[in-house]
C-alpha cells in the first residue's frame, strides 16, 4: 500500500509517505540514500518497540553510519556536524526532540512516526510548543507501526480526523462517519485514507498560515480543554478523550453563545459517538477543577477556547480564532447534558452535518490515490 502527499506550509513543503506491507520497506533505504547523510543520528525513546529500532537502524545503516540516541540531548551547547541527519522515530513526544536537535544542524529531519497522534498532526506541523521547527525531509508514515500499539490507543489517536472534520473539513463528515468504529478496529486503507484527509486539511491552511497563528487556530479546536485535563493527570483518560470532551463542551459554549445551532451541536455528539469518545468527564474531575487548571493568575474570568459559527467555520474575534468563554458558561458546558433535540424547520438537520451519521451512511473513502493488494483470500469490509 502506498499514498503520498505534499504538506505545504508557506513557502515550505515536504513529503508525505504513508506505507505498509514487507516490500515497502526497502523505501526506506531508498530514502536514505537520497537524502546523502554523512551520518544520522537516531533518536527513539523506551516506548518504541525494539523490533521497530532495530528494523530502522538495518534500513538506515545500509546508506550511511547511523548512532542511536534514546533521549534526544537537551542542552542547546553545540552543533550537530554538517552532514548528519537527524531521524526522530517515536510518538508526538520524539518527533518534537528530534525537530530541537535537527535545528542545530543544517540538515532537514527524517520523521518515522510511530503514532497516530504523531502520523495525523504533530510531523505535520512546524509549530512546535517550544517555536518553529525545521522543515521535514520527509515524514514516512509505516503502518505496521501502529500493529504494537497498547490495546485502546488506536481509537483515541484518531482525534485529529474528527477535529478537522468539525472545524476544517464538514464535507467529509458522512464519509468519515461511515468509517469511524468504536472499537478502534482499523484495516490499512481506512488508516491511509484518515491520514490522507489530515494531511490535506493541515495543506488548506497551512498553505497561507504555516505557524498557526491565524486560520490554522482552528487546529486547536477542542485542546484548551484537554490540556487541562492533562495537567489534572485524569487516570487512564487517553489525550484524544480528553480532546473529545474538549470539542463538545466547545460546542456547547458556541451553542449558549447563539454561535452554532442546534444541528451543529448534534452533529458533534453523533460524530463523536461513532468514534466511541467519552461524552463526560471522567469520575472524580468536576468542571471547578477544570477551572481551576485553566484560570490565569490575574486575568479576567475567561477561558481563551476556539469556538464554531458551524461545522468548519471558526468563530473569529477581533480576526483572532480564540474567543474569550466566560467560566460559567464554560461550567455549565463541562455539566453532564445532552444535545437538544430537533425541532421543526429552525432545528432541521442541513446536509453533511449528521442527519445520515446515525444511519451509517455515507461513502466509505475519502481518497481515490491509495493503492492496496490485499493477500489472496482476505476481504475488505
Amino acid at each position: 500500500m502506498t499514498l503520498d502527499r505534499s504538506i505545504g506550509s508557506g513557502l515550505a513543503a515536504f513529503p508525505l509517505q504513508v506505507r505498509a506491507g514487507p516490500a515497502s520497506w526497502d523505501g526506506l533505504t531508498d530514502a536514505a540514500h537520497r537524502l546523502d547523510a554523512g551520518a544520522f543520528l537516531l533518536v527513539t525513546d523506551t516506548g518504541v518497540p525494539a523490533p521497530h529500532v532495530d528494523r530502522v537502524l538495518h534500513h538506515l545503516r545500509r546508506a550511511a553510519p547511523t548512532r542511536l540516541l534514546r533521549t534526544a540531548p537537551t542542552d542547546g551547547n553545540g552543533t550537530l556536524p554538517k552532514d548528519a541527519v537527524v531521524v526522530g522515530l517515536g510518538g508526538t513526544g520524539v518527533v518534537d526532540a528530534a525537530a530541537r536537535l535537527a535545528a542545530r544542524g543544517t540538515r532537514r529531519p527524517l520523521l518515522l512516526p510511530t503514532t497516530l497522534p504523531a502520523m495525523s498532526d504533530s510531523a505535520l506541523s512546524l509549530a512546535g510548543p517550544a517555536g518553529p521547527r525545521p522543515v521535514p525531509a520527509l515524514v514516512r508514515a509505516q503502518l505496521e507501526f501502529l500493529g504494537t500499539l497498547a490495546p485502546g490507543a488506536v481509537r483515541p489517536g484518531l482525534y485529529a480526523l474528527v477535529r478537522h472534520v468539525l472545524s476544517v473539513c464538514p464535507a467529509s463528515y458522512d464519509q468519515v462517519c461511515a468509517r469511524l468504529r468504536p472499537d478502534g478496529r482499523y484495516d490499512g486503507p481506512a488508516l491511509a485514507s484518515f491520514l490522507a484527509l489530515c494531511a490535506d486539511a493541515r495543506t488548506a491552511l497551512t498553505c497561507y498560515d504555516p505557524l498557526e497563528e491565524g486560520p490554522a487556530g482552528a487546529f486547536r479546536y477542542g485542546h484548551a480543554v484537554a490540556d487541562a485535563l492533562r495537567v489534572l493527570g485524569v487516570g487512564a483518560l487517553r489525550y484524544g478523550d480528553a480532546v473529545a470532551l474538549g470539542m463538545l463542551a466547545a460546542a456547547r459554549c458556541a451553542r449558549t453563545l447563539g454561535l452554532l445551532d442546534a444541528a451543529g451541536e448534534r452533529a458533534h455528539h453523533a460524530l463523536l459517538a461513532r468514534w466511541g469518545a467519552p461524552a463526560v468527564l471522567p469520575a472524580p474531575v468536576t468542571p471547578p477543577d477544570v477551572l481551576r487548571v485553566l484560570r490565569r493568575d490575574g486575568g479576567p474570568g475567561t477561558v481563551g477556547m476556539v469556538l464554531l459559527d458551524g461545522l468548519g467555520r471558526p468563530h473569529l474575534t477581533a480576526g483572532s480564532t480564540v474567543t474569550e468563554v466566560a467560566h460559567p458558561t464554560l461550567s455549565a458546558a463541562l455539566a453532564p447534558s445532552r444535545p437538544s433535540s430537533p425541532g421543526r424547520d429552525r432545528d432541521r438537520d442541513p446536509a453533511g452535518t449528521g442527519g445520515s451519521c446515525a444511519r451509517g451512511g455515507g461513502t466509505p473513502s475519502v481518497v481515490k490515490d491509495v493503492t492496496f493488494r490485499p493477500r489472496p483470500g482476505s476481504r475488505l469490509p
